[in-house]
């Protein structure tokens, strides 16, 4: 008798079973089914079994208890308060409470706990080392020990092959915070890649004309001093450097999830450590690869090597020293000496320092910056009068008879007319160098003594009416300019018969 075709190992067991009761003997079964005697007494008794015992799920056997049962509690509450917490991030915090499982059976409970949404498919573009990197920025909201809740923006640059990452915290998004913390990754990894791709802020780009993006000068003039190429991403299309925006739902997970932090720079701190111990050493899903092995093997040697001198990211502008003897930046007051007082003075502001310059470009004062927006006067006990003089006439009379021939005068009717407030109206008229030439202003004297207008306001309402506003850089060009009338020669243009005997004299003459 020829065997029936069976579909699966059910049916075989089946019809097994049936044949048995018919009264095949347990050597007929084997030469029927081509299997050993041992399975086929294995089948005929758990059908015995089974008939005798029922059906009832009752004997089965009852499922282990898990090493994870104690924790489930502590896990439900970090997943009510981090709903995106990672497995690896929820197994640090689980260790530190007693755990000693494995993170696989902790992944299961995390996957039965809860539901992962349907992705669509994702088209990978990989590049070769060292080729390509991406940027962006990304806002969290931190609860901060120290000050409550505040809104952080996250920089984040990923290299495209090995997936090594860098991040940094700040508070702002300007173009110097941007170059600054570039630099700060280009010197983290060691190199930088031949190209890296952007989104369309205006610090990089200004706009699209013709389909071909404008990118913001200053901007270029930093990122080819690391000959590095900027690639704009078209609008509408984020997906074209999706490699840099799965990484921050890695940062929320896995290092702001379940983690208290006092303030911004210990934000900062965190990160880095996060960036040395976890970042780092993690297998990257995409590439099955330990990121710092995959980079170090790589491309780490196929990096562009930094320049020589790293770029300069200072912000440098002018500013009039007020008549309180500060200048202003970002709301904030730093001091100057009293003798610059209504000058045109330079200004340069690292990320921690700042520095004041004369107008010859000596360094006059040097301040630790302080964060926007704070109102803060900063001041050095050297730089200023006493109180009582402070606001007098006299830090400021040289400064005031330097405007021109007609100063003299104007001060002498103004402390007439006003003994006791003559120093604040020439403050005032000082003042108006930030907006005004000097030489506008002297005018404006000059027409005030026709009519003894001897007051702050009447100067400036009659440069409103006369005269056109320059910026402080005009004044610093024409400054420059007179200087070096002095020092330069003379040049006279010559007649071009003289060049015409020249040359015909270097041709006549032997060469050596």
């Amino acid at each position: 008798m020829a065997p029936l075709y069976v579909r699966d190992r059910q049916e075989m067991e089946h019809l097994l079973v049936t044949m048995h009761a018919q009264g095949w003997t347990m050597r007929a079964l084997c030469r029927y089914f081509k299997i050993g005697r041992n399975t086929v007494r294995r089948i005929v008794r758990k059908n015995k079994a089974r008939r005798d015992g029922g059906h009832s799920l009752l004997v089965s056997k009852l499922p282990r208890g898990s090493k994870l049962d104690a924790f489930l509690p502590r896990i439900k509450e970090l997943l009510a308060a981090y709903p995106n917490i990672t497995g690896v991030r929820l197994f640090e915090e689980l260790r530190e409470t007693g755990y000693r499982g494995g993170i696989s059976i902790l992944r299961g409970c995390l996957r039965s706990l809860r539901r992962k949404p349907k992705r669509n498919p994702i088209i990978r573009f990989e590049t070769d080392p060292g080729v390509q990197g991406q940027m962006d920025w990304s806002p969290y909201t931190i609860n901060f020990k120290q000050g409550g809740k505040a809104t952080v923006l996250c920089f984040s640059y990923i290299l495209a092959f090995s997936r090594r990452h860098y991040i940094d915290f700040t508070l702002q998004r300007d173009f110097f915070t941007l170059i600054r913390r570039h630099r700060d990754a280009f010197e983290y990894f060691g190199g930088l890649p031949r190209q890296c791709l952007y989104d369309n802020e205006k610090t990089v780009v200004l706009r699209w004309e013709a389909g071909r993006p404008v990118f913001n000068p200053a901007f270029i003039a930093f990122i080819t001093h690391y000959q590095c190429r900027p690639i704009a991403c078209r609008p509408g299309h984020p997906e074209t450097k999706g490699k840099i925006e799965a990484p921050f739902l890695f940062v929320e997970k896995n290092l702001l999830n379940a983690r208290d932090f006092q303030d911004l720079e210990h934000l900062r701190a965190t990160a880095r450590w996060w960036l040395r111990e976890k970042s780092d050493p993690h297998l990257h899903d995409t590439t099955g690869r330990i990121v710092i092995e995959l980079f170090e093997e790589q491309e780490k040697d196929a990096l562009l090597p930094l320049p020589a001198h790293p770029y300069d990211c200072s912000e440098v502008a002018l500013r009039v020293c007020s008549a309180e003897g500060f200048i202003e930046f970002e709301t904030n007051f730093y001091s100057v000496p009293f003798a610059f007082i209504a000058d045109i003075l330079a200004f340069k502001a690292t990320e921690r320092e700042v520095f004041i310059y004369s107008p010859e470009l000596k360094l006059i004062a040097r301040h630790e910056r302080h964060p926007a927006g704070e109102a803060k006067r900063v001041e050095e006990p050297g730089h200023h009068l006493t109180p009582q003089s402070r606001y007098g006439l006299e830090p400021v009379r040289e400064a005031f008879l330097a405007l021109g021939e007609a100063a003299p005068d104007f001060l002498a009717g103004l402390k007439h007319r006003n003994p006791h407030h003559c120093g604040f109206h020439a403050r005032f008229i000082l003042r108006l160098k930030e907006d005004y030439h000097a030489d506008d202003i002297h005018a404006a004297l000059r027409h005030a003594l026709r009519y003894q207008a001897y007051d702050g306001k009447a100067i400036e309402r009659i440069l409103k009416a006369r005269a056109t506003p320059r910026p402080l850089e005009s004044h610093r060009v024409e400054q420059a300019r007179a200087v070096l009338q002095k020092v330069l020669p003379k040049i006279t243009q010559r007649e071009l018969s003289e060049y015409c005997q020249l040359f015909s004299k270097n041709k006549d003459e032997p060469h050596g």
